[in-house]
């Protein structure tokens, strides 16, 4: 409802206000084209939503006057030339049109951003002393603005979605042209003032980056010297859409606008560009560094569109210090032979596979956890579990003083109990078979999509149909008991289903076919673990896994359980590097924005089901991420509360948890003597590690 403009809405409203709203309205009203009036309209509708929203009646001639100075405010804020602002002003217009869109309560997660953005915009004595424009400041309120920015997003795209939902039967019905209808959710949210808060980032985020030290750029793998010469063409395509091609005889750089964390990189793709922000150690961080791949992130609009004006040609790219430079190439596809790698099946050579041994058992506890019994996931914990090195650690750091160092204790179902499931249920082991050859001829014929869809019957026989084998559910049991208690059975049951069928998850099969693996070869544990309720989840690289120093600990450190980190989230975690040496000196690279976190179910003691199979933590293969971990009872999201929260405001604590952390990641480097891969949570003054494996650098 447009509200017709806000005199003739005054008109029929001011009976219904208090005299001194009325006054202050009738006011701005004779001074609208004043550079006070937006930030005034603001001001004022905050203060009428108790007349319309919180009275004791919803009056329409009052909610119609709200729509009209909405209207006007949200027009003079796109209309406004930001030219002679200072950064200060476009921050303090940033906060009124936050103010503005949180007005009416609708958007639960913008409030908690504005509580964040004010915070961080206020004066020192309101935000822990930050110093205005100082590098910590400046971290905070990037951290801050990709809160607001991420809180925008998510709400935009909701609106977008219920009102494109309601558009096609609606204007199908009206017979509307279709290509008007596929663009109607769009021009929706082009209309709403949240335009006004991402126009007002925009104006100053590069201003808040450069505060903090930043580049826009994030380059998370460099990547190998040949780019310098030719990467390849640049195509803009989602890489979810080229999964399983091949383009080794005319690489490709690949602009993609979002990563989903747990893509593979196809052969061939040289460059992974993407406008969202890349945790550094996400799966698809992972994967580009083990395989010389550039992954790189510039989330600023200005640069994206640079980019993207590349579409189509062949281009050469240098790192210089934080700087992605793309230019345009002279050379053809043959300059960048040498950077694609060999074709699919033959570019990791020598990978062997470890066959699984004939376990009797459904279950092995850490005491049996061996080659071919287990995978590396499962025996790094029992090494780290009786590990000498970390036990001292932990009784003498300084850094640990007041906490405790816990190997969480665990169970597996090992290697080869799928198969022995499957043989007892010949009814399940003959629709596998068929699901099976149907993969296979689809994949044949080259048909993608008829692949996913074989791949996913192939996952709901195992999920649904399989049948618990004899003897299978006292050793669940037992596990149960050990775990608390409170898991059922079939829930476990279904949750080691889940991870078996994971093997042939889209992401995990044509891996396995990229790297010449046999189907048969892949066998597949499942670690049981008591979920560790985390109140912060890290993960720790041994060795700088961008510039390659040994010298120094990278870490990330999130709110809540770990699956904001590896699973690639939107924002920030707490990023840092640490050195080796006495005092872990540090420098904190940003501060976490990421906007939600998971939580484990209040009150309730569950079970991990985690994959562990034989076609990881190989040499010179990362294979992390490519199998599912399931929660028996599933993890809830929760926003942060990031205007209250230590990790942001308290220094001091800050400092003294990533010395904690540096120290945690050189004395289990040293057990595992080489570089290590490791995630873990805190829960008070206790540090749990949940895993370590080699880093492939």
């Amino acid at each position: 409802h447009g509200g017709g403009n806000m005199d003739s809405a005054m008109d029929f409203a001011h009976g219904c206000l208090p005299e001194d709203l009325q006054y202050e309205i009738r006011d701005m009203l004779d001074n609208r084209d004043a550079a006070w009036a937006p930030n005034k309209i603001v001001d004022l509708r905050e203060r009428m939503v108790h007349v319309w929203k919180h009275g004791d009646e919803c009056n329409r001639d009052v909610v119609l006057l709200d729509i009209a100075m909405e209207k006007f405010y949200r027009q003079r804020i796109e209309a406004m030339n930001t030219a002679g602002m200072t950064a200060d002003d476009k921050l303090g217009t940033l906060e009124a049109a936050v103010r503005n869109v949180c007005v009416c309560g609708d958007f639960d997660r913008m409030a908690m951003a504005l509580d964040f953005f004010r915070k961080a915009n206020g004066p020192a004595e309101e935000n822990g002393g930050l110093v205005r424009w100082s590098s910590e400041w400046g971290k905070t309120m990037d951290a801050a603005l990709d809160y607001v920015a991420l809180s925008m997003e998510k709400h935009m795209d909701e609106l977008c979605s219920y009102a494109q939902r309601a558009a096609y039967p609606i204007g199908m019905s009206a017979e509307v042209d279709f290509a008007y209808l596929d663009n109607f959710g769009e021009e929706v949210v082009r209309g709403h003032s949240m335009f006004a808060v991402s126009k007002m980032i925009g104006e100053v985020r590069d201003e808040i980056r450069a505060s903090a030290g930043r580049s826009p750029w994030l380059i998370v793998s460099n990547g190998c010297e040949q780019l310098s010469l030719h990467a390849g063409v640049v195509q803009v395509v989602p890489l979810a859409d080229i999964q399983g091609q091949d383009f080794c005889h005319n690489p490709i750089v690949a602009l993609t606008a979002k990563l989903g964390g747990l893509e593979d990189i196809p052969p061939g793709v040289t460059a992974v560009i993407t406008a969202s922000p890349v945790d550094l150690l996400s799966h698809i961080a992972i994967r580009a560094r083990q395989m010389g791949v550039l992954l790189a992130a510039m989330p600023d609009p200005g640069g994206w569109a640079e980019l993207m004006s590349f579409s189509g040609d062949g281009v050469r790219i240098d790192i210089v210090g934080e700087e992605v430079m793309v230019k345009r190439s002279d050379l053809g596809p043959a300059a960048a032979a040498t950077v694609a790698g060999p074709p699919t099946g033959q570019y990791i050579e020598g990978l062997t596979i470890t066959p699984s041994a004939n376990v009797p058992v459904w279950m092995v506890d850490p005491t049996n956890y061996a080659e071919g019994i287990v995978g590396g996931k499962s025996k790094s914990l029992s090494t780290l579990g009786f590990s000498p090195t970390l036990s001292t650690y932990a009784m003498m750091s300084d850094n640990m003083r007041g906490g405790d160092l816990t190997v969480p204790n665990s169970n597996a179902i090992p290697f080869g109990s799928f198969e022995k499931a499957l043989r007892a249920d010949e009814a399940t082991l003959e629709k596998v078979a068929v699901a099976t050859a149907a993969v296979a001829a689809a994949d044949d014929a080259g048909d993608a999509d008829l692949r996913r869809d074989a791949l996913d019957v192939l996952r709901d026989i195992i999920v649904y149909q399989l049948k618990m084998p004899e003897g299978m559910g006292p050793v669940i049991q037992t596990a149960i008991q050990s775990y608390g208690g409170e898991a059922t059975t079939r829930g476990v049951w279904t949750a080691i289903k889940r991870v078996w069928a994971s093997k042939w998850n889209e992401r995990a099969y044509l891996s396995r076919k990229a790297c010449g693996v046999e189907e048969e070869e892949l066998c597949m544990a499942t670690l049981l673990m008591e979920l560790v309720p985390a109140e912060y989840s890290f993960v720790l690289h041994t060795a700088n896994p961008v510039t390659g120093n040994q010298h120094e600990v990278y870490g990330e450190i999130c709110v809540g359980l770990g699956e904001a980190l590896v699973g690639n989230e939107p924002g920030n975690a707490l990023s840092f590097t640490a050195q080796k040496v006495k005092g872990f000196p540090h420098i904190v690279r940003s501060l976490p924005s990421k906007p939600t976190k998971h939580v484990a179910q209040k009150d309730t003691r569950t079970i991990i089901a985690r994959s562990d199979s034989n076609g990881e933590d190989l040499e010179g293969f990362a294979g992390a991420g490519l199998y599912d971990s399931i929660v028996v009872d599933a993890p809830t999201l929760e926003p942060v509360d990031y205007a209250n929260e230590p990790l942001i405001w308290d220094a001091e604590k800050r400092s003294a948890m990533i010395k904690k952390l540096a120290e945690l990641a050189v004395a289990i480097e040293v057990e595992m003597k080489s570089p290590q891969d490791i995630e873990g949570c805190i829960v008070g003054g206790s540090t749990y590690i949940l895993q370590s494996r080699p880093q492939v650098l």
